[in-house]
């Protein structure tokens, strides 16, 4: 079931929610204004919806060159959201690029306020569907992935976790430009990381990326992503280290003193620059992505992570 709202109808959908009927089970697609600009988001309704009240949503934001339709299609976050009964929405970026403060494309390059975009995002799904405001979490894919640490660190007050996938917290547009970094939140935000050790784009140690849509680029590491927030959750400095059998898949885990700031670190050994457990990207039948592995799947793992991690009642 799809149903496309038209931009010029968004103020007036969102003033009469209040008496029109609850979203039904499917898809949707809807367009909202924002800043002069006419910009799109996908919707996720599961089966259960309507019994619930106060349901949790995940925001899933496509990476650079990538599409909501995409996103939708490849990570299997709708078939989760059938199991588990929250909401999924796929915001659309501009020039199909995120603006994460040093990358990406045209987003980065024409200054696009993306955080005011997926703010925007979030108050709208608010005003269709009953939203737990305690269980609102972010994940995304490359540089989808750096605009869910940018999101969640400009706005830790909304945002109860996140899961980057493939991202950074920062690094430089080019040799010469200047050293970009999140802010540091004011309060904790629980983190789960997945990236692969292998991975070319956004190279897990960091440095200069040799691959994907900017080359020589400089983002920073993984560690430094890892120990950025470890500091500003004030979780422990001593992780607890664990493996799979074939060693492949190593977690390391921060625990923090009241549980809503942890933070875990999933490096995929030997993995490129891909979604665990997901489908590899393609034209056709051409695959145009590296192959992810699957000894995980990181949809599942993030969900039972954001599931055990709401934000603190008040």
């Amino acid at each position: 079931m799809k149903r496309l709202l038209l931009a010029g109808f968004v103020i007036f959908a969102v003033a009469s929610c209040q008496t029109s009927p609850r979203l039904q089970q499917g898809d949707y697609d809807y367009l909202i204004s924002f800043q002069g600009i006419d910009r799109s988001y996908k919707l996720h309704v599961p089966p259960r919806s309507q019994l619930f009240r106060g349901m949790p949503l995940v925001i899933m934001l496509h990476g650079a060159t990538g599409t909501a339709n995409g996103a939708a299609t490849l990570y299997g976050w709708n078939e989760q959201s059938d199991l588990a009964g929250f909401l999924v929405a796929y915001p659309q970026g501009v020039s199909d690029t995120w603006n994460a403060e040093h990358c990406c494309g045209g987003a980065y390059e024409d200054g696009i306020d993306d955080v005011g975009f997926l703010l925007a995002v979030i108050a709208d799904i608010q005003g269709r569907a009953p939203i737990d405001a305690r269980r609102i979490f972010v994940t995304g894919m490359s540089n989808g992935g750096m605009m869910t640490y940018r999101l969640a660190a400009e706005r830790p007050d909304l945002i109860a976790a996140i899961g980057p996938v493939a991202g950074t917290i920062g690094g430089q547009a080019t040799e010469t430009s200047p050293i970009q970094v999140i802010p540091t939140p004011n309060q904790p935000v629980a983190v789960m990381i997945f990236h692969g050790t292998a991975d070319e784009n956004v190279r897990y140690e960091g440095g200069e990326t040799i691959a994907g849509l900017v080359e020589g680029r400089i983002d920073m590491s993984v560690d430094q992503a890892v120990d950025f927030w470890v500091q500003a959750n004030g979780a422990s400095s001593t992780p607890t280290d664990s493996a799979n059998e074939t060693g492949h898949i190593l977690r390391r885990a921060y625990a923090s003193s009241d549980g809503y700031g942890d933070v875990v670190r999933y490096a995929i050994v030997g993995q490129g620059h891909a979604w665990p457990g997901g489908e590899t990207p393609s034209v056709g039948p051409i695959p145009i992505g590296d192959t992810p592995s699957t000894e995980i799947s990181a949809t599942a793992t993030l969900w039972e992570f954001f599931a055990a991690h709401p934000k603190p009642q008040r």
